[in-house]
């Protein structure tokens, strides 16, 4: 069995859940019991505005009635000049993930000659009812991002997941555990107050993983990063799937919207102190001792003899 790699512990002080009042009208049903949308422009000069689906504290415990709230904080919060959708075939086993754009994707165009279609509440409502299923892109103008998650794929991914999470309890990051479209994979999310360097965020480095998203530290020239599965998408929800677990006993929160609701978010001084501390790396003459997890009270017994393989680094397999 593959060790985890964990991090050494920080003491910090995190932010807490946001209860603050927001404006808000309502726009009719969306799906399920509570629902809410909140949109969130952007501040920076090339006014690529944010939206994200967030449900305040206040609406999940005193209305039942789904509505459109603006204020200046969101979860999930993406680009809006563009989203992605799902498509599948069934005919032939196949599905992917394509930009939206009006008239319909074709090939041959470029990039900047496209008329992307954007993210809107509408799209969200259509995302949360399960009429489509929308794909966000996370890095901002200015390479910022509003939230980290940690994709992990294949049989073991659920308990590589666990591992990620309690290694962010291990540094004190909030974080939340959802399990993907297939019911096998999982992503874990974690949030921020406020926009934060997407390299800064990057190197919050607290255990292994498949994916980040943002994947990248730097928007592409003419690109917009790579794009993750909104969660909560209505279809899948049915199914149990696409949720936010309760990681006592490892099934979806009853109520997802009270869950993120009280949910903990980083501000960007406290990304970045994470990330300075997790993100660093002792290499070459500098290892002298192999360190015991810290994430843990459990000291596994050390084997007599280690077998590694010298590549980009070095990967410690222990039989179990």
């Amino acid at each position: 069995m593959s060790s985890r790699r964990f991090r050494g512990a920080v003491a910090a002080t995190f932010t807490k859940p946001v209860t603050a009042t927001w404006n808000s009208t309502t726009v009719g049903a969306i799906y399920g019991r509570r629902s809410t949308v909140l949109v969130r422009r952007s501040m920076d000069a090339s006014n690529s505005a944010n939206l994200g689906i967030w449900h305040p504290s206040q609406s999940v415990l005193q209305t039942s009635s789904p509505r459109a709230t603006t204020g200046s904080a969101a979860l999930f919060a993406a680009r809006t000049h563009i989203y992605a959708t799902r498509w599948e075939n069934v005919r032939v086993g196949k599905a992917g993930w394509l930009p939206s754009v009006r008239g319909g994707w074709r090939k041959g165009i470029r990039h900047e000659d496209r008329d992307y279609l954007p993210l809107s509440k509408d799209v969200l409502r259509a995302h949360l009812t399960g009429e489509v299923h929308v794909g966000l892109y996370p890095l901002l103008d200015g390479d910022l991002c509003w939230w980290l998650a940690a994709d992990f794929d294949g049989p073991m991914a659920m308990l590589d997941a666990l591992a990620y999470l309690k290694a962010a309890r291990a540094w004190s990051v909030p974080a939340a555990l959802e399990v993907s479209r297939s019911g096998v994979g999982a992503h874990a999310w974690v949030f921020f107050i406020a926009p934060v360097p997407a390299e800064a965020a990057r190197r919050m480095d607290l255990a292994s993983y498949d994916r980040l998203f943002p994947s990248q530290d730097v928007l592409p020239a003419g690109g917009v990063g790579n794009l993750i599965a909104a969660p909560l998408h209505g279809k899948a929800r049915q199914d149990g799937a696409m949720v936010f677990l309760d990681l006592a006993t490892m099934e979806p929160h009853d109520d997802q919207w009270a869950y993120l609701s009280l949910l903990g978010r980083m501000s960007p001084a406290e990304a970045n102190r994470v990330a300075r501390r997790a993100g660093r790396v002792t290499v070459g003459a500098g290892i002298d001792k192999i360190g015991a997890a810290v994430s843990t009270r459990i000291r596994a017994t050390a084997s007599p003899s280690v077998r590694a393989r010298l590549n980009s680094g070095i990967r410690w397999n222990r039989a179990s």
